[in-house]
């Protein structure tokens, strides 16, 4: 929990150019260029995490380069608009333009 200016510090500094951390006995933090693309990075760090969680639990696992995961992260960022659609909308929003 950031608390202080030091805390802030501390954790923007784990951050770097990451978009997600963790942080221990708070769960996690998310950062991105807009809070589509924030909430769109919680949500899936979440459910990659218990993916890779089980994973592991089949054998080695073989992460992404660099390059891959930057085209992953591009690739991911063209589905922001469709999934937020998906969360506004079943939280009964209505305004979709936001």
């Amino acid at each position: 929990l950031v608390r202080s200016h030091a805390l802030g510090k501390a954790l923007a500094e784990t951050l770097g150019a990451h978009a997600v951390a963790l942080m221990r006995g708070h769960g996690s933090v998310a950062v991105g260029s807009s809070i589509k693309q924030v909430v769109y990075r919680a949500i899936y760090a979440e459910v990659n995490a218990k993916l890779q969680l089980a994973a592991n639990g089949l054998g080695e696992i073989s992460f992404l380069n660099e390059e891959e995961a930057q085209l992953s992260s591009d690739m991911n960022d063209g589905q922001i608009p469709r999934s937020w659609n998906l969360w506004v909308t079943r939280l009964g929003h209505v305004d979709l333009g936001a």
